[in-house]
């Protein structure tokens, strides 16, 4: 059931039909190869990195690893992966549960939102997060529309910053 609720959520980024919401903000200008991405400056990075390597990655150029927290940024990032051809990756993102096990933060302290429409669900139907005590760190999951998944902080992946 609660992946067929899932389901529905993102059935338009499965059909391509549009979803209502407001439109990006073009107005923003992002430089240094940054993309604005529902009004965030957004950069890909398909060098695979552990989550700690990519938080510095990002650092370094002034940025961090993307917060996700809106179903409507969620939707054009998801959407821009897709037609940009870097949809064969997993993404880092500046999700963790570090230090403080099952209480998901973003890299500036403020709460994840759990459940639908960010988080995916495992193999067995259980929605991520799925509680392994190894599984720190959140990435988008290529094999699961990119949904959220926790995942082992030192898996090399790709990253997303913003700016």
């Amino acid at each position: 059931m609660m992946f067929f609720v899932l389901l529905l959520s993102f059935l338009p980024l499965l059909t391509g039909s549009p979803i209502p919401s407001q439109s990006p903000n073009a107005q923003r200008v992002c430089d240094g190869g940054f993309h604005n991405i529902y009004d965030h400056c957004i950069q890909f990075r398909t060098q695979e990195v552990s989550w700690y390597e990519g938080k510095n990655l990002c650092s370094n150029m002034g940025a961090k690893l993307a917060k996700v927290d809106d179903a409507n940024f969620m939707y054009y990032l998801v959407k821009f992966i897709r037609n940009n051809g870097l949809d064969g990756y997993y993404y880092w993102i500046g999700a963790s549960d570090e230090g403080h096990d099952g209480l998901f933060r973003w890299t500036d302290g403020t709460a994840v939102k759990m459940g639908t429409p960010f988080w995916g669900d495992s193999s067995d139907q259980v929605q991520e997060p799925d509680s392994n005590y190894n599984h720190n760190c959140v990435f988008l999951a290529r094999h699961d529309h990119f949904f959220f998944f926790d995942y082992d902080c030192s898996a090399p992946e790709a990253i997303i910053c913003e700016k």
